[in-house]
């Protein structure tokens, strides 16, 4: 009997401790994979940081009318524009859904086609036309042959090699010119120059900002959460005509892998939380924090496991100015 006991005891022991060493394996395992997607999510993040923060416009001054001048203004063939995407770059392609923002600008990153036949060499420092947003849909591009596809919402990273830069044909000669050609054509293009820099990325929101000295409710300079730099305002001291913004403040919003796939059932963009979130629209820029606290509300609810990184990007080149002419 006390034999029958012992073993039954040991048993027991035995099953405790392995069901213990099971839950411990599969608690350590969950743990490791959060960690290194939200380490993808970190270094994604430290890109776009790094890279916004050598953001140029080159500006120079130069007459207002070369045929009839009058005085010197601030000229620039470069751009520099951020805010929702539905307002900045309009309709996404087919099978693909943009949400929250984008930014787009050239930065001496002296990235070259690596499909060039002019040796590059030595010009490390020519510019490129970067960009960053989210984007629904598959992972065509980047999946394997015969692999299933993948809805996911993703951080993208559009470069124009150096050699392929349209900044210059699209503003070259046309002080006037206002369009965005020169990157959402590459948006739009069968083969774009986009690759993902990290899965399960749901919101990217950038307010540019002012210096707290200039500005103390860090909303003047962008209230509708749209910056242009074409854009012309009678206003000097918040007038972004060919100037970039002295302090760029980057939110971005990830979730791990197991609460995309519980939440991606077909080929449409699951429910978020982002309806009405960090939108275009009078005052948005006082509003973001608001929207930032209901977004995390939202996700905590619903038992999304997230993350939210964010900085506030000093802009290297930018040289603020109210001088308007010279």
């Amino acid at each position: 009997m006390e034999v029958l006991i012992s073993v039954a005891v040991i048993s027991l022991l035995v099953v405790i401790l392995a069901s213990i060493t099971d839950l411990t394996r599969k608690v350590w395992l969950r743990t490791s994979a959060k960690v290194e997607q939200f380490r993808a999510a970190r270094e994604a993040f430290d890109t776009i940081t790094r890279r916004l923060a050598e953001a140029t416009l080159n500006t120079y001054w130069d007459y207002d009318n070369p045929a009839n001048p009058q005085r010197y203004i601030r000229q620039s063939e470069l751009r520099f524009l951020s805010g929702p995407m539905d307002k900045i770059a309009g309709a996404a392609p087919s099978g693909k859904t943009w949400s929250t923002h984008g930014i787009f600008f050239q930065s001496p990153a002296g990235l070259v086609n690596p499909n060039a036949t002019v040796d590059g060499g030595g010009l490390n420092n020519l510019l490129n036309t970067c960009g960053y947003f989210v984007e629904f849909g598959d992972n065509t591009a980047a999946r394997p042959p015969f692999s299933q596809p993948r809805f996911r919402s993703r951080l993208y990273e559009l470069i124009q090699p150096r050699d392929d830069l349209s900044i210059y044909k699209e503003t070259s000669g046309q002080p006037s010119y206002t369009g965005r050609n020169w990157f959402t054509s590459s948006l739009a293009g069968s083969t774009r120059p986009v690759h993902i820099l990290a899965d399960n990325i749901i919101a990217l929101v950038f307010v540019p900002k002012l210096s707290s000295q200039d500005d103390q409710t860090e909303s003047r300079l962008a209230p509708e959460l749209l910056y242009d730099s074409t854009d012309a305002r009678t206003d000097a001291s918040i007038n972004p005509k060919n100037q970039l913004p002295p302090v760029v403040q980057v939110t971005m919003i990830a979730i791990d892998e197991n609460s995309a796939a519980r939440l991606t059932t077909g080929t449409s963009p699951p429910d978020f939380g982002l309806a009405g979130k960090f939108a275009f629209g009078s005052g948005a820029a006082a509003k973001v924090e608001q929207d930032l606290q209901d977004l995390q509300d939202h996700l905590a609810k619903q038992n999304i496991n997230f993350r939210v990184f964010t900085a506030n990007v000093v802009v290297r080149a930018a040289r603020w100015s109210t001088e308007q002419s010279n």
